[in-house]
């Protein structure tokens, strides 16, 4: 049975969700077109910047991305209620920036301050704004729809860009989150586009891998407007699990997990032996990801009896009814 998106997404309580979108034409949207010889490109480019961006306008921090040529994921924690602290300035200043424009040039700075002291003035469209800016589907919407407009102009068509309304799972725990997040930084490693994660353009590993910062430090998000719940697991842990992975994903044959691992995948509760089995399998229908426990708690939540990604839990987890 189909469960709402009000559902799946918690408008009230704050977590982490996986979200992907895919194009819906069988020419790609981002890289190579094999049907048309096109290179698109500039759009990967394009949406990474922008999802930074939509991060720090947003109640979110972003953890996780892969751009590929046609679909791309995100792990990201949202906080639906942020919005509510913050200042009349800062809610009317996030709107704008949402949603740029022609206000945004320099010669009509004017015209943009006096919309923005009256959208400070208006108490019901600060309430309306406070609400959409701790939304997820408007978090979504504010990505996907400019990019579909701007690309169908360049390709000269019309109708449907995307697949459909981008997908969401929502992650119950910590391991659900790190396990997520490896899942999406390997993206081009398991597609075959790469073999090192050093090469994987349009993914938040090659931005950690790439930016000077300190290892020894809890996993801190790559982008973000809110303080949200803290990852407990250090970078350098995280990074010796996912190079690991990618290696053991190019070379099977060698991928047995070597000694230092042991404690991480003790601290997450990740049953060793299927792990490679289950990172190829994390976006797989799942509507939820974490121990057992977990789901069940999200059944109820839902006022079901049952609710998929149990037995994917059942693999993924060691003790299925620890978070």
């Amino acid at each position: 049975m189909a469960i709402a998106r009000k559902e799946l997404v918690d408008s009230e309580t704050p977590g982490f969700y996986h979200c992907i979108s895919r194009c819906v034409r069988r020419a790609f949207l981002c890289g190579d077109d094999p049907f048309t010889g096109n290179n698109c490109d500039h759009r990967k480019a394009w949406l990474e910047k922008r999802m930074l961006e939509l991060a720090e306008i947003f109640a979110v921090q972003l953890y996780a991305y892969a751009i590929m040529d046609n679909h791309y994921h995100l792990v990201l924690y949202l906080d639906p209620k942020a919005p509510l602290n913050w200042s009349k300035e800062k809610v009317a200043e996030s709107w704008l920036r949402a949603y740029p424009g022609k206000l945004d040039n320099l010669e009509n700075r004017h015209l943009r301050e006096l919309k923005k002291q009256a959208i400070m003035a208006n108490d019901k469209k600060l309430k309306k704004y406070r609400k959409r800016l701790g939304s997820l589907s408007w978090f979504m919407a504010r990505l996907n729809e400019p990019l579909a407009k701007n690309s169908n102009i360049e390709d000269n068509v019309k109708g449907r860009f995307w697949e459909s309304r981008y997908q969401s799972i929502a992650l119950l725990d910590e391991t659900a989150v790190l396990s997520c997040m490896a899942y999406v930084d390997l993206n081009p490693v398991r597609a075959g586009v790469v073999q090192e994660l050093e090469k994987s353009l349009h993914t938040s590993i090659k931005k950690r891998i790439d930016e000077e910062r300190r290892l020894d430090v809890p996993i801190q998000p790559v982008a973000g407007n809110i303080n949200g719940r803290p990852i407990q697991m250090k970078l350098n842990h995280y990074l010796q699990l996912v190079e690991w992975t990618g290696k053991a994903i190019v070379h099977p044959d060698k991928a047995s997990i070597p000694p230092y691992l042991d404690s991480v995948f003790n601290r997450l509760n990740l049953q060793q032996d299927n792990w490679l089995t289950q990172i190829h399998r994390l976006g797989l229908n799942n509507r939820a990801i974490g121990s057992i426990e977990k789901l069940k708690q999200r059944a109820s939540a839902l006022k079901r009896k049952w609710i998929k990604g149990s037995s994917f839990s059942k693999l993924l987890y060691v003790s299925t009814s620890q978070s």
